[in-house]
């Protein structure tokens, strides 16, 4: 069983980080595809990353298992456990939606249900620099896509302006994630499931 533990396989599109008594073998600590000897646990340990991979986490809502199989989605059929965010209006809608003398809010709520793909480039940068550096990347886009929803044009985000707005966010992201340390470089952020919430999509 010891002996076990002196040889650990890592498969192709992974890395490994080898740690000596819990601490990184300046150096050493990188490791490739193949079959690698080490110190026996718990002298050494390889943690193991999908470094080349591309990986994937959800903003915003998530698929809902039992409705995302469906082959017709409706704005107005609940399919994803929804979550909100509030988007800005243009002046000119709002004058258009004021009634009785009283101006309509400057913001309507979108649901949204935004992919980001990532790589990890830096393996180092990603284990060391921060303590969990998959949920300070959650928590950095999920910040960035919040803020860009304030300041964004409903009617425009929802028509014309995706592919922009997929673009400025895919690099809003990626600064927030260099600014941390984190060592990933941002491939998308998708923009293709944005709608109204179930209770006013019958309105649209």
């Amino acid at each position: 069983l010891v002996l076990s533990t002196c040889f650990v396989f890592i498969d192709a599109g992974e890395q490994g980080l080898r740690e000596h008594f819990g601490r990184k073998i300046e150096g050493k600590a990188l490791l490739g595809p193949g079959v690698h000897a080490k110190w026996p646990w718990p002298i050494d340990k390889v943690r193991i990353f999908r470094a080349e991979q591309i990986q994937e986490f959800i903003v915003g809502s998530e698929p809902d298992p039992a409705t995302e199989q469906a082959r017709t989605v409706l704005w107005t059929v609940s399919h994803a456990k929804e979550e909100n965010f509030l988007v800005a209006h243009r002046e000119g809608d709002l004058a258009a939606n004021a009634e009785g003398g009283k101006r309509t809010p400057p913001v309507s709520l979108l649901t949204v249900s935004i992919p980001v793909q990532y790589q990890i480039v830096n393996l180092l940068d990603w284990a060391y620099k921060n303590d969990d550096a998959d949920a300070l990347l959650r928590h950095l886009a999920t910040r960035e896509v919040t803020r860009f929803l304030m300041s964004a044009d409903l009617n425009r985000i929802m028509s014309d302006g995706r592919l922009e707005a997929s673009v400025e966010l895919t690099a809003r992201v990626q600064q927030a994630a260099d600014e941390m340390g984190l060592g990933a470089r941002i491939i998308s952020v998708g923009l293709q499931d944005l709608h109204p919430p179930v209770k006013v999509a019958p309105d649209y």
